[in-house]
């Protein structure tokens, strides 16, 4: 009985270490000791009855940043600086009201910091390679509150995001596809 109890612990270690564990932490490793995170993302908002999308460079480090929209063009230009600890968002002046897309608040405008605050801190509840268009790819899944979660694909090679989506209670709320992205 010990053996078989055994084999199952080695068998449970092995595909754990298979299916990215260690690579995740490298990840998050690196994030945690960036001093400056750049990076633009085009972002797609889905409510119950319309979509928003929008692109948005972030560049700051781990605790503080700024946000800015650049598409579509009648919000071009806004400009907020952000907490990622705090999730806290103001737009010099502006209000872009898209309104909450879960039960939590979280708006389309908060979902960069948030997310580098889950690659940097969350609960990882899975992990494993796959494949993303042309990119392999470790895609690594946390829970953000009780129902919101979300998974980020990041390039094997470069440790970089190439995807993530935000989803409350089962429902895809945001996506995100990143480009031009840098850890510094």
């Amino acid at each position: 009985m010990i053996p078989l109890m055994l084999l199952f612990l080695l068998s449970a270690c092995s595909a754990a270490k298979s299916g990215g564990q260690e690579l995740a932490l490298d990840i998050r490793a690196n994030l945690l000791k960036a001093t400056k995170i750049d990076m633009t993302a085009d972002v797609t908002a889905n409510y119950d009855d319309r979509t928003y999308q929008f692109t948005l460079t972030y560049s700051g480090n781990a605790d503080r940043g700024t946000v800015v929209i650049s598409a579509p063009k009648e919000v071009a230009g806004l400009k907020a600086e952000v907490s990622v600890s705090g999730g806290t968002i103001s737009y010099d002046g502006a209000n872009l009201d898209t309104g909450p897309l879960t039960g939590d608040g979280l708006s389309p405008a908060e979902a960069v910091p948030v997310l580098i605050s889950q690659w940097e801190t969350g609960y990882i509840s899975g992990c494993n390679y796959e494949k993303l268009g042309d990119d392999q790819a470790l895609a690594v899944s946390t829970d953000v509150t009780e129902t919101v979660s979300q998974r980020t694909w990041f390039d094997v090679k470069t440790q970089l995001p190439i995807r993530a989506e935000l989803s409350d209670g089962g429902r895809l709320v945001i996506a995100c596809v990143f480009k031009n992205a840098a850890v510094e």
